[in-house]
């Protein structure tokens, strides 16, 4: 009686999830408004690509003298849009290189709809505006995925281009990694979406520097299911900074930011080869 219960609970939990809206908590935009931006309005300029049908929408950061000939681009996470990652990009901006985020289709200003196969098409179309647009090369290009963003970024780096170096935070192995997690149950993932979103699988196929950050008190994307197997699977040269503490959302902030810069800088630093 006990297993039928707990079987019909497990049915109606099912039926009340879906992975994909829980992945994709997008957010429309008339436009951005970089919530306590202390960055000199002459360094930020909006742009719009397009990829496939729609039409996106990114924010270029250009140097403020640092290192002008390394850029940084950045796929944020699954919440609401750019606005909602200022703040890291404020940061980050304190390494002197030029910074690119973007806006997936359905977020922000952005048109469409996500999907996993959307994402992949949104990232090579930042890459390709990148090149075309702004003449970066790959040598000089630094990749920094956070959350569902890693989905992005190491598509990229996986097969589309070797950038200089490659950063994950607090990275997802795969769907059914977050079925399991979101349900609690020992479930295959194609009872909750129809993605695969297998950053534990592409990793083994990038060629670059690569840095992983996870906090170890994410319980929304747990370290032990996710980030150490995205780390494990990934290739030398390699580099963990596993932060005591953190949960999904601070690791930056858990460890302050010196120490954070610090962390991505050094790692920056021992990648380059040649002078930038």
């Amino acid at each position: 009686m006990g297993k039928r219960i707990l079987t019909v609970c497990a049915i109606a939990l099912l039926a009340a999830c879906e992975l994909d809206p829980f992945l994709f908590n997008s957010k429309q935009a008339d436009a951005y408004m970089l919530p306590g931006n202390a960055i000199p309005d002459s360094l930020i300029q909006e742009v719009a690509f397009q990829s496939g049908p729609y039409t996106l929408y990114g924010i270029w950061v250009a140097s403020d003298g640092g290192r002008p000939g390394l850029t940084l681009l950045y796929c944020h996470g699954n919440k609401h849009g750019i606005d909602e990652y200022w703040d890291r990009i404020q940061v980050l901006h304190e390494l002197g290189t030029n910074i690119f985020i973007f806006d997936y289709r359905g977020y922000g200003k952005s048109g469409g709809e996500s999907t996993e196969k959307g994402l992949y098409e949104d990232g090579r179309a930042a890459l390709e505006l990148l090149r075309d647009e702004f003449g970066i090369r790959q040598d000089s290009l630094i990749i920094y995925g956070y959350s569902l963003g890693n989905v992005v970024s190491i598509d990229l780096a996986a097969g589309q281009i070797t950038p200089l170096c490659l950063f994950a935070e607090s990275p997802f192995a795969s769907a059914t990694s977050l079925a399991q997690g979101s349900t609690g149950l020992d479930i295959p993932h194609r009872w909750l979406t129809k993605g695969e979103y297998n950053n534990a699988d592409r990793i083994k196929k990038i060629q670059s520097p690569f840095c992983l950050l996870h906090g170890t008190d994410d319980d929304f994307v747990r370290w032990k299911d996710n980030g150490r197997v995205v780390f494990d699977n990934a290739p030398e040269p390699k580099n963990l900074v596993l932060v005591p503490g953190a949960d999904h959302t601070n690791v930056w902030e858990t460890m302050g930011e010196e120490a954070y810069l610090k962390a991505i800088g050094s790692w920056i630093g021992e990648s380059i080869k040649g002078d930038w």
